[in-house]
Protein backbone atom coordinates (compact mmCIF):
# COMPACT_ATOMS: atom_id res chain seq x y z
CA UNK A 1 0.00 0.00 0.00
CA UNK A 2 1.38 3.41 -0.98
CA UNK A 3 1.92 5.86 1.87
CA UNK A 4 0.33 9.32 1.44
CA UNK A 5 2.84 11.82 0.09
CA UNK A 6 3.37 14.77 2.44
CA UNK A 7 3.43 18.40 1.28
CA UNK A 8 7.02 19.66 1.43
CA UNK A 9 6.37 23.38 0.78
CA UNK A 10 4.33 25.88 2.82
CA UNK A 11 0.92 26.79 1.40
CA UNK A 12 -1.19 29.55 2.94
CA UNK A 13 -4.74 30.02 1.70
CA UNK A 14 -6.95 32.93 2.74
CA UNK A 15 -10.71 32.65 2.42
CA UNK A 16 -11.26 36.40 2.72
CA UNK A 17 -9.49 37.23 -0.53
CA UNK A 18 -11.22 37.92 -3.85
CA UNK A 19 -9.00 35.35 -5.54
CA UNK A 20 -10.66 31.90 -5.37
CA UNK A 21 -8.98 29.25 -3.23
CA UNK A 22 -8.16 27.05 -6.24
CA UNK A 23 -6.39 29.99 -7.92
CA UNK A 24 -4.42 30.72 -4.76
CA UNK A 25 -3.41 27.06 -4.45
CA UNK A 26 -2.44 26.70 -8.12
CA UNK A 27 -0.41 29.92 -7.99
CA UNK A 28 1.55 28.91 -4.90
CA UNK A 29 2.31 25.44 -6.21
CA UNK A 30 3.31 26.89 -9.58
CA UNK A 31 5.78 29.28 -7.90
CA UNK A 32 7.21 26.43 -5.84
CA UNK A 33 7.81 24.40 -9.02
CA UNK A 34 9.40 27.31 -10.90
CA UNK A 35 11.69 28.12 -7.96
CA UNK A 36 12.77 24.51 -7.59
CA UNK A 37 11.15 24.01 -4.17
CA UNK A 38 9.26 21.12 -5.74
CA UNK A 39 11.89 19.21 -7.69
CA UNK A 40 11.30 17.69 -11.14
CA UNK A 41 9.99 14.09 -11.00
CA UNK A 42 9.04 14.48 -7.32
CA UNK A 43 5.64 13.14 -6.33
CA UNK A 44 3.15 15.55 -4.83
CA UNK A 45 0.22 14.72 -2.55
CA UNK A 46 -3.03 13.41 -3.94
CA UNK A 47 -5.95 15.81 -4.05
CA UNK A 48 -7.58 13.93 -1.17
CA UNK A 49 -4.46 14.18 1.00
CA UNK A 50 -3.87 17.83 0.12
CA UNK A 51 -7.48 18.74 0.88
CA UNK A 52 -7.18 17.13 4.30
CA UNK A 53 -3.88 18.87 5.10
CA UNK A 54 -5.10 22.33 4.04
CA UNK A 55 -8.67 22.00 5.33
CA UNK A 56 -10.27 22.59 1.93
CA UNK A 57 -12.68 20.65 -0.21
CA UNK A 58 -11.29 18.05 -2.58
CA UNK A 59 -12.94 19.93 -5.44
CA UNK A 60 -10.72 22.96 -4.74
CA UNK A 61 -7.57 20.82 -4.81
CA UNK A 62 -8.75 19.03 -7.96
CA UNK A 63 -9.41 22.34 -9.77
CA UNK A 64 -5.92 23.58 -8.88
CA UNK A 65 -4.29 20.35 -10.08
CA UNK A 66 -6.27 20.42 -13.33
CA UNK A 67 -4.98 23.92 -14.06
CA UNK A 68 -1.35 22.93 -13.37
CA UNK A 69 -1.82 19.80 -15.47
CA UNK A 70 -3.16 21.85 -18.40
CA UNK A 71 -0.23 24.28 -18.08
CA UNK A 72 2.32 21.45 -18.13
CA UNK A 73 3.69 21.85 -14.61
CA UNK A 74 2.54 18.46 -13.32
CA UNK A 75 1.63 15.10 -14.81
CA UNK A 76 -0.37 12.11 -13.64
CA UNK A 77 0.82 8.53 -13.82
CA UNK A 78 -1.89 5.92 -13.71
CA UNK A 79 -1.67 3.90 -10.52
CA UNK A 80 1.35 5.83 -9.31
CA UNK A 81 0.34 9.40 -8.46
CA UNK A 82 0.97 12.97 -9.54
CA UNK A 83 4.47 14.23 -10.29
CA UNK A 84 6.26 17.48 -11.10
CA UNK A 85 7.21 17.65 -14.77
CA UNK A 86 10.75 17.98 -16.04
CA UNK A 87 11.63 21.64 -16.57
CA UNK A 88 13.07 22.90 -19.83
CA UNK A 89 15.10 26.08 -20.23
CA UNK A 90 11.87 28.09 -20.20
CA UNK A 91 8.93 27.62 -17.84
CA UNK A 92 6.26 25.42 -19.38
CA UNK A 93 3.49 27.42 -21.02
CA UNK A 94 0.31 26.29 -22.75
CA UNK A 95 0.03 26.83 -26.47
CA UNK A 96 -1.28 30.30 -27.24
CA UNK A 97 -4.33 28.91 -29.01
CA UNK A 98 -5.39 26.99 -25.90
CA UNK A 99 -5.22 29.92 -23.48
CA UNK A 100 -8.59 31.49 -22.74
CA UNK A 101 -9.05 35.04 -23.97
CA UNK A 102 -9.10 37.65 -21.21
CA UNK A 103 -11.42 40.42 -22.36
CA UNK A 104 -10.79 43.77 -20.70
CA UNK A 105 -13.00 45.61 -23.17
CA UNK A 106 -16.11 44.68 -21.24
CA UNK A 107 -17.03 46.74 -18.21
CA UNK A 108 -19.25 44.10 -16.65
CA UNK A 109 -20.01 43.69 -12.94
CA UNK A 110 -18.42 40.95 -10.91
CA UNK A 111 -20.56 37.86 -10.34
CA UNK A 112 -18.57 37.01 -7.22
CA UNK A 113 -20.67 37.36 -4.07
CA UNK A 114 -23.92 37.91 -5.96
CA UNK A 115 -26.82 37.80 -3.45
CA UNK A 116 -28.43 34.81 -5.13
CA UNK A 117 -30.55 33.73 -2.16
CA UNK A 118 -32.04 37.22 -1.71
CA UNK A 119 -32.52 37.55 -5.47
CA UNK A 120 -34.43 34.27 -5.71
CA UNK A 121 -36.53 35.05 -2.66
CA UNK A 122 -37.49 38.51 -3.96
CA UNK A 123 -38.61 37.15 -7.33
CA UNK A 124 -40.44 34.23 -5.72
CA UNK A 125 -42.44 36.53 -3.47
CA UNK A 126 -43.05 38.96 -6.33
CA UNK A 127 -44.58 36.13 -8.33
CA UNK A 128 -47.24 35.58 -5.66
CA UNK A 129 -48.86 38.96 -6.35
CA UNK A 130 -51.77 39.26 -8.73
CA UNK A 131 -51.41 42.07 -11.29
CA UNK A 132 -53.73 45.00 -10.59
CA UNK A 133 -56.89 44.87 -12.67
CA UNK A 134 -56.59 48.51 -13.66
CA UNK A 135 -53.02 48.16 -14.93
CA UNK A 136 -49.81 49.60 -13.51
CA UNK A 137 -49.23 53.30 -12.83
CA UNK A 138 -47.51 54.87 -15.84
CA UNK A 139 -44.57 56.11 -13.76
CA UNK A 140 -44.12 52.83 -11.88
CA UNK A 141 -45.25 51.43 -8.56
CA UNK A 142 -45.22 54.14 -5.86
CA UNK A 143 -43.33 51.85 -3.47
CA UNK A 144 -40.60 51.28 -6.05
CA UNK A 145 -40.30 54.98 -6.86
CA UNK A 146 -39.97 55.77 -3.15
CA UNK A 147 -37.36 53.01 -2.73
CA UNK A 148 -35.29 54.36 -5.65
CA UNK A 149 -35.47 57.87 -4.17
CA UNK A 150 -34.29 56.55 -0.79
CA UNK A 151 -31.46 54.62 -2.49
CA UNK A 152 -30.27 57.75 -4.29
CA UNK A 153 -30.41 59.69 -1.04
CA UNK A 154 -28.28 57.09 0.74
CA UNK A 155 -25.86 56.36 -2.11
CA UNK A 156 -25.43 59.88 -3.55
CA UNK A 157 -26.78 62.28 -0.96
CA UNK A 158 -29.42 63.30 -3.50
CA UNK A 159 -32.51 65.11 -2.20
CA UNK A 160 -35.20 64.78 -4.85
CA UNK A 161 -37.34 67.70 -3.74
CA UNK A 162 -38.50 69.21 -7.03
CA UNK A 163 -37.94 66.01 -9.02
CA UNK A 164 -39.99 62.91 -9.75
CA UNK A 165 -38.79 59.32 -10.19
CA UNK A 166 -40.16 57.52 -13.24
CA UNK A 167 -39.56 53.80 -13.76
CA UNK A 168 -38.62 52.69 -17.30
CA UNK A 169 -37.75 49.37 -18.98
CA UNK A 170 -34.14 50.45 -19.64
CA UNK A 171 -31.72 53.36 -19.37
CA UNK A 172 -32.05 54.07 -23.10
CA UNK A 173 -35.81 54.51 -22.56
CA UNK A 174 -35.12 56.95 -19.72
CA UNK A 175 -32.76 58.97 -21.92
CA UNK A 176 -35.23 59.01 -24.81
CA UNK A 177 -38.11 60.26 -22.67
CA UNK A 178 -36.01 63.04 -21.14
CA UNK A 179 -34.52 64.20 -24.42
CA UNK A 180 -37.82 64.25 -26.29
CA UNK A 181 -39.55 66.12 -23.46
CA UNK A 182 -36.83 68.76 -23.39
CA UNK A 183 -35.69 69.11 -27.00
CA UNK A 184 -38.47 67.77 -29.17
CA UNK A 185 -38.09 65.12 -31.89
CA UNK A 186 -34.48 66.05 -32.80
CA UNK A 187 -32.75 67.53 -29.74
CA UNK A 188 -29.22 68.91 -29.98
CA UNK A 189 -27.10 67.21 -27.35
CA UNK A 190 -23.67 68.30 -26.11
CA UNK A 191 -21.91 65.18 -24.81
CA UNK A 192 -18.77 65.22 -22.72
CA UNK A 193 -15.86 63.93 -24.81
CA UNK A 194 -14.46 61.32 -24.38
CA UNK A 195 -17.43 59.24 -23.24
CA UNK A 196 -18.44 55.55 -23.33
CA UNK A 197 -19.16 54.54 -26.96
CA UNK A 198 -22.48 52.88 -26.06
CA UNK A 199 -23.70 56.13 -24.49
CA UNK A 200 -22.72 58.12 -27.59
CA UNK A 201 -24.42 55.56 -29.84
CA UNK A 202 -27.62 55.68 -27.78
CA UNK A 203 -27.74 59.48 -27.80
CA UNK A 204 -26.90 59.55 -31.51
CA UNK A 205 -30.06 57.57 -32.22
CA UNK A 206 -32.11 60.09 -30.26
CA UNK A 207 -30.74 63.41 -31.53
CA UNK A 208 -27.79 65.35 -32.88
CA UNK A 209 -24.68 64.86 -30.74
CA UNK A 210 -21.96 67.53 -30.50
CA UNK A 211 -18.70 66.98 -28.61
CA UNK A 212 -18.12 68.90 -25.39
CA UNK A 213 -14.35 68.88 -24.77
CA UNK A 214 -13.01 67.80 -21.40
CA UNK A 215 -9.71 68.12 -19.61
CA UNK A 216 -8.23 66.85 -16.37
CA UNK A 217 -11.12 68.42 -14.46
CA UNK A 218 -13.92 67.01 -16.57
CA UNK A 219 -16.25 68.72 -19.03
CA UNK A 220 -15.21 72.19 -20.22
CA UNK A 221 -18.21 74.28 -19.21
CA UNK A 222 -16.78 77.25 -21.13
CA UNK A 223 -17.12 75.27 -24.39
CA UNK A 224 -20.84 74.38 -24.27
CA UNK A 225 -22.24 74.79 -27.82
CA UNK A 226 -24.63 77.71 -28.06
CA UNK A 227 -27.26 75.75 -29.98
CA UNK A 228 -27.69 72.73 -27.69
CA UNK A 229 -30.87 71.83 -25.82
CA UNK A 230 -29.28 69.33 -23.43
CA UNK A 231 -25.80 68.97 -21.92
CA UNK A 232 -24.89 65.37 -20.98
CA UNK A 233 -22.01 65.10 -18.51
CA UNK A 234 -20.44 62.45 -16.29
CA UNK A 235 -19.58 64.53 -13.23
CA UNK A 236 -18.90 61.76 -10.72
CA UNK A 237 -16.55 59.62 -12.79
CA UNK A 238 -16.05 60.91 -16.31
CA UNK A 239 -15.49 57.81 -18.38
CA UNK A 240 -13.00 56.71 -19.45
CA UNK A 241 -10.62 59.20 -17.82
CA UNK A 242 -12.06 58.97 -14.31
CA UNK A 243 -12.31 62.76 -13.92
CA UNK A 244 -14.53 64.45 -11.34
CA UNK A 245 -16.21 67.73 -12.11
CA UNK A 246 -15.09 70.35 -9.54
CA UNK A 247 -17.53 72.52 -7.67
CA UNK A 248 -17.01 75.64 -9.77
CA UNK A 249 -17.79 73.80 -13.01
CA UNK A 250 -20.89 72.26 -11.43
CA UNK A 251 -22.03 75.78 -10.64
CA UNK A 252 -21.22 76.86 -14.20
CA UNK A 253 -23.50 74.12 -15.52
CA UNK A 254 -26.26 75.24 -13.19
CA UNK A 255 -25.89 78.82 -14.43
CA UNK A 256 -25.94 77.70 -18.07
CA UNK A 257 -29.15 75.76 -17.51
CA UNK A 258 -30.78 78.69 -15.71
CA UNK A 259 -29.80 81.24 -18.34
CA UNK A 260 -30.52 79.13 -21.44
CA UNK A 261 -33.54 77.15 -20.28
CA UNK A 262 -31.64 73.99 -21.22
CA UNK A 263 -31.35 70.72 -19.34
CA UNK A 264 -28.29 69.20 -17.66
CA UNK A 265 -28.54 65.42 -17.88
CA UNK A 266 -26.40 62.93 -15.98
CA UNK A 267 -26.38 59.23 -16.92
CA UNK A 268 -26.11 57.97 -13.34
CA UNK A 269 -23.88 54.95 -13.69
CA UNK A 270 -24.26 52.97 -10.49
CA UNK A 271 -20.70 51.61 -10.47
CA UNK A 272 -18.78 54.31 -8.59
CA UNK A 273 -17.98 51.86 -5.78
CA UNK A 274 -15.92 53.96 -3.44
CA UNK A 275 -16.16 54.11 0.33
CA UNK A 276 -14.61 57.58 0.49
CA UNK A 277 -16.92 60.41 1.59
CA UNK A 278 -17.94 62.72 -1.26
CA UNK A 279 -17.41 66.42 -0.48
CA UNK A 280 -19.03 67.54 -3.76
CA UNK A 281 -22.78 68.05 -3.96
CA UNK A 282 -24.53 66.19 -6.81
CA UNK A 283 -25.60 68.29 -9.76
CA UNK A 284 -29.33 68.19 -9.01
CA UNK A 285 -28.58 69.60 -5.55
CA UNK A 286 -26.85 72.65 -7.07
CA UNK A 287 -29.14 73.66 -9.89
CA UNK A 288 -32.77 74.64 -10.17
CA UNK A 289 -34.84 71.41 -10.06
CA UNK A 290 -36.34 72.52 -13.36
CA UNK A 291 -33.02 72.18 -15.18
CA UNK A 292 -31.37 68.95 -14.00
CA UNK A 293 -32.18 65.31 -14.68
CA UNK A 294 -30.68 61.91 -14.11
CA UNK A 295 -31.03 58.51 -15.84
CA UNK A 296 -29.85 55.35 -14.16
CA UNK A 297 -30.23 51.63 -13.67
CA UNK A 298 -29.07 48.76 -11.48
CA UNK A 299 -27.06 47.00 -14.18
CA UNK A 300 -23.70 47.35 -12.44
CA UNK A 301 -24.97 46.49 -8.97
CA UNK A 302 -27.28 43.62 -9.88
CA UNK A 303 -27.22 42.51 -13.53
CA UNK A 304 -27.25 44.12 -17.00
CA UNK A 305 -30.07 41.74 -17.95
CA UNK A 306 -32.52 43.37 -15.53
CA UNK A 307 -35.10 45.18 -17.62
CA UNK A 308 -35.69 48.00 -15.19
CA UNK A 309 -34.21 51.48 -15.00
CA UNK A 310 -35.30 54.93 -13.88
CA UNK A 311 -35.31 58.60 -14.75
CA UNK A 312 -35.16 61.41 -12.20
CA UNK A 313 -37.01 64.20 -14.00
CA UNK A 314 -37.90 67.82 -13.24
CA UNK A 315 -41.51 68.13 -12.18
CA UNK A 316 -42.15 70.46 -15.11
CA UNK A 317 -41.48 67.49 -17.44
CA UNK A 318 -42.99 64.69 -15.35
CA UNK A 319 -46.58 65.07 -16.52
CA UNK A 320 -45.61 65.26 -20.20
CA UNK A 321 -43.36 62.20 -19.89
CA UNK A 322 -46.04 60.14 -18.15
CA UNK A 323 -48.46 60.83 -21.00
CA UNK A 324 -46.10 59.27 -23.58
CA UNK A 325 -44.71 56.48 -21.40
CA UNK A 326 -44.43 53.11 -23.14
CA UNK A 327 -45.34 49.95 -21.29
CA UNK A 328 -43.17 49.84 -18.18
CA UNK A 329 -41.37 46.91 -16.59
CA UNK A 330 -43.43 43.88 -15.56
CA UNK A 331 -45.01 44.01 -12.14
CA UNK A 332 -42.88 41.08 -10.94
CA UNK A 333 -39.70 42.99 -11.79
CA UNK A 334 -40.95 46.12 -10.05
CA UNK A 335 -41.97 44.21 -6.92
CA UNK A 336 -38.71 42.23 -6.80
CA UNK A 337 -36.51 45.32 -7.13
CA UNK A 338 -38.60 47.11 -4.51
CA UNK A 339 -37.86 44.32 -2.05
CA UNK A 340 -34.16 44.19 -2.95
CA UNK A 341 -33.91 47.92 -2.29
CA UNK A 342 -35.96 48.13 0.90
CA UNK A 343 -34.37 45.02 2.46
CA UNK A 344 -30.88 46.53 2.21
CA UNK A 345 -29.74 43.91 -0.29
CA UNK A 346 -28.71 46.49 -2.90
CA UNK A 347 -26.75 48.62 -0.43
CA UNK A 348 -24.97 45.51 0.88
CA UNK A 349 -24.14 44.53 -2.70
CA UNK A 350 -22.67 47.98 -3.33
CA UNK A 351 -20.50 47.62 -0.22
CA UNK A 352 -19.35 44.15 -1.30
CA UNK A 353 -18.47 45.27 -4.81
CA UNK A 354 -16.67 48.31 -3.43
CA UNK A 355 -14.37 46.01 -1.45
CA UNK A 356 -13.82 43.70 -4.43
CA UNK A 357 -13.03 46.49 -6.82
CA UNK A 358 -10.73 48.25 -4.36
CA UNK A 359 -8.53 45.14 -4.27
CA UNK A 360 -8.54 44.87 -8.08
CA UNK A 361 -7.73 48.55 -8.49
CA UNK A 362 -4.79 48.07 -6.14
CA UNK A 363 -3.44 45.33 -8.45
CA UNK A 364 -3.83 47.61 -11.47
CA UNK A 365 -2.07 50.50 -9.75
CA UNK A 366 0.73 48.25 -8.50
CA UNK A 367 1.37 46.98 -12.03
CA UNK A 368 1.00 50.19 -14.04
CA UNK A 369 1.71 53.27 -11.94
CA UNK A 370 5.48 52.84 -12.00
CA UNK A 371 5.98 53.72 -15.69
CA UNK A 372 7.34 57.28 -15.80
CA UNK A 373 6.31 57.91 -19.43
CA UNK A 374 2.69 56.85 -19.04
CA UNK A 375 -0.26 58.09 -16.98
CA UNK A 376 -2.77 55.85 -15.25
CA UNK A 377 -6.18 57.52 -14.89
CA UNK A 378 -9.38 56.48 -13.16
CA UNK A 379 -7.82 53.74 -11.04
CA UNK A 380 -9.19 55.03 -7.72
CA UNK A 381 -12.93 54.45 -8.25
CA UNK A 382 -15.06 52.05 -10.26
CA UNK A 383 -13.73 49.09 -12.22
CA UNK A 384 -12.12 50.69 -15.26
CA UNK A 385 -8.85 52.53 -15.81
CA UNK A 386 -7.13 54.25 -18.71
CA UNK A 387 -3.42 54.06 -19.46
CA UNK A 388 -2.20 57.06 -21.48
CA UNK A 389 0.81 56.18 -23.63
CA UNK A 390 3.58 58.39 -25.01
CA UNK A 391 3.29 59.34 -28.67
CA UNK A 392 6.26 57.08 -29.44
CA UNK A 393 4.15 54.05 -28.45
CA UNK A 394 0.97 53.91 -30.59
CA UNK A 395 -2.00 52.39 -28.79
CA UNK A 396 -2.80 50.35 -31.91
CA UNK A 397 0.57 48.59 -31.60
CA UNK A 398 0.01 47.78 -27.92
CA UNK A 399 -3.49 46.50 -28.60
CA UNK A 400 -2.22 44.26 -31.41
CA UNK A 401 0.59 42.85 -29.26
CA UNK A 402 -1.84 42.12 -26.45
CA UNK A 403 -4.25 40.46 -28.85
CA UNK A 404 -1.45 38.09 -29.85
CA UNK A 405 -1.21 37.17 -26.18
CA UNK A 406 -4.99 36.61 -26.08
CA UNK A 407 -5.64 39.75 -24.06
CA UNK A 408 -8.24 42.13 -25.49
CA UNK A 409 -8.38 45.81 -24.54
CA UNK A 410 -10.08 48.87 -26.04
CA UNK A 411 -8.32 51.85 -27.55
CA UNK A 412 -9.06 55.23 -26.04
CA UNK A 413 -9.81 56.43 -29.59
CA UNK A 414 -13.09 54.47 -29.51
CA UNK A 415 -14.35 56.75 -26.73
CA UNK A 416 -13.91 59.98 -28.69
CA UNK A 417 -16.43 61.72 -30.93
CA UNK A 418 -15.77 61.18 -34.65
CA UNK A 419 -13.57 63.97 -35.98
CA UNK A 420 -12.03 64.75 -32.59
CA UNK A 421 -8.33 64.07 -32.27
CA UNK A 422 -8.24 61.01 -30.01
CA UNK A 423 -5.99 60.44 -27.07
CA UNK A 424 -3.27 57.79 -27.29
CA UNK A 425 -4.11 55.16 -24.73
CA UNK A 426 -5.89 51.96 -23.81
CA UNK A 427 -8.94 51.45 -21.61
CA UNK A 428 -9.12 48.49 -19.21
CA UNK A 429 -12.37 47.11 -17.78
CA UNK A 430 -11.62 44.59 -15.03
CA UNK A 431 -14.60 44.40 -12.68
CA UNK A 432 -15.75 41.03 -14.07
CA UNK A 433 -12.34 39.32 -13.88
CA UNK A 434 -11.20 36.87 -11.22
CA UNK A 435 -7.87 37.51 -9.55
CA UNK A 436 -5.88 35.07 -11.66
CA UNK A 437 -7.22 36.39 -14.97
CA UNK A 438 -6.51 39.97 -13.94
CA UNK A 439 -2.96 39.09 -12.90
CA UNK A 440 -2.39 37.26 -16.18
CA UNK A 441 -3.65 40.27 -18.15
CA UNK A 442 -1.48 42.70 -16.18
CA UNK A 443 1.55 40.46 -16.62
CA UNK A 444 0.96 40.38 -20.37
CA UNK A 445 0.52 44.15 -20.41
CA UNK A 446 3.75 44.84 -18.52
CA UNK A 447 5.64 42.49 -20.84
CA UNK A 448 4.16 44.29 -23.83
CA UNK A 449 5.11 47.69 -22.44
CA UNK A 450 8.64 46.40 -21.91
CA UNK A 451 8.81 45.23 -25.51
CA UNK A 452 7.82 48.77 -26.52
CA UNK A 453 10.83 50.11 -24.55
CA UNK A 454 8.84 51.45 -21.62
CA UNK A 455 10.62 50.73 -18.35
CA UNK A 456 9.39 50.85 -14.78
CA UNK A 457 10.82 53.09 -12.11
CA UNK A 458 12.99 51.24 -9.63
CA UNK A 459 12.83 51.83 -5.91
CA UNK A 460 15.56 54.11 -4.58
Amino acid sequence: MRHPQRLSVPVHLERGLIEPLQDQLAGQLRRAIVRGQLAPRSRIPSTRTLAGVLGISRGVALAAYERLLAEGYITGRHGSGTYVCERTSAPPRPAAATEPVVDLRLDRPSSHGFPLAAWRAAWRRAGLHRPPLGGLPAAGLPALRAAIAAHLQDARGLDLDGHEVIVTPGRADALRLLLRAQGGPDPVIALEDPAPPELRDTLGRLGTVLPLPSDGSGARTDRIPATCDVVVVLPERGGPLGTRLPLERRRDLARWAHDSGGLVLEPAFDGLFTAEPDPLPPLPALADPWSTALAGSFSEVLTPTLRLAFAVVPRRLAGEIEQVMPAGPAITAQLAVTELLTSGCVSERVAGLSAQYAAKRALVRQALEAYPHTRLLGAHTGATATLLLPESVPATSVVAALRARRIQVAELAAYHHPGVRPGNGIVLGFGHLDGMSLRRALHALTRTLGEHHLTRRTAA
